[in-house]
């Protein structure tokens, strides 16, 4: 299921400073409730122009994450605990899965939940990771080991500058379908002041 995919972009803001990678993952550990803007843009193989959108990122420092998507139409998708989530009211379309039950998704939503959650083994095992400078910022590039690459896990890009609260990732599938997200820092009051735990019981259809 596609749509599993997206959830995969749950990279919260931090104070970064000079190290090595190892320490840069860690920096990007969520230690509290964040709320985000976000514009998607997704390159797909068989479709002639790419495919935007854009909403809202919610997090908690228990890991929970909620995506809501604004245009162009409104979508919920979450991941609580160890369950997904995904509800389109206008299509009244409602699915909820296990991480374990998503497929070929899976991985991939594991290893974007190591990076938030900052556990290094795991990320050292299936990526090769590396720090660049770029123009006035940096960019951490994670490539996917070749044992790894067999199993579908995509190679990510995030790019920033220390000045700003602004991050650039770009996710590129084995399949070449491309994802890219700008994510800056928001107020709860911009998204209709929506609260992650209203959100998640939306999306669980409570």
């Amino acid at each position: 299921m596609n749509y599993w995919i997206w959830l995969c972009a749950w990279l919260p803001f931090a104070a970064w400073a000079d190290g090595e990678p190892a320490n840069w993952v860690q920096l990007l550990k969520q230690t509290g409730p964040g709320y985000y803007r976000y514009e998607e843009t997704r390159e797909l193989e068989l479709a002639s122009q790419p495919w935007h959108a854009q909403g809202f990122m919610l997090t908690d420092a228990t890991g929970n994450l909620v995506k809501l998507q604004t245009v162009p139409q409104r979508v919920i998708m979450a991941i609580a605990g160890e369950q997904l989530y995904y509800w389109d009211p206008i299509n009244k379309q409602r699915h909820s899965a296990s991480i374990e039950a998503a497929g070929d998704a899976a991985q991939q939503i594991a290893a974007f939940r190591a990076i938030l959650q900052g556990r290094i083994e795991q990320l050292q095992a299936d990526y090769e990771i590396a720090l660049h400078p770029l123009g006035n910022g940096w960019q951490l590039r994670f490539t996917p080991k070749a044992a790894a690459a067999e199993t579908g896990l995509p190679s990510i890009e995030i790019a920033g500058n220390g000045d700003t609260r602004q991050r650039d990732i770009s996710i590129r599938q084995a399949d070449g379908e491309i994802t890219r997200y700008r994510i800056g820092a928001s107020a709860p009051e911009a998204g209709g002041g929506m609260t992650i735990d209203a959100l998640l019981r939306e999306a669980a259809g409570e």
